[in-house]
């Protein structure tokens, strides 16, 4: 089993897809195309686990905008 999951992804358009928590920490909602879903699910094995995040913009999109990813 590989330990890593890559795939991409862009923030909803909605108001809660950032959110501060009571506690101090971070809530972060991301919406992932159908064609990275195998990737993404891999995230339900790790469920409970502490996890380390490295987020980076997709270089492959020719001008930044995140439109251009189709669900």
């Amino acid at each position: 089993m590989v330990d890593t999951a890559t795939f991409r992804a862009t923030f909803p358009p909605i108001l809660s897809a950032i959110r501060m928590a009571g506690d101090g920490g971070m809530r972060l909602m991301f919406d992932v195309p159908e064609t990275d879903m195998p990737e993404a699910l891999k995230l339900l094995m790790w469920k409970g686990r502490v996890l380390r995040v490295t987020i980076e913009p997709d270089r492959r999109e020719d001008s930044g905008d995140s439109s251009k990813l189709r669900f």
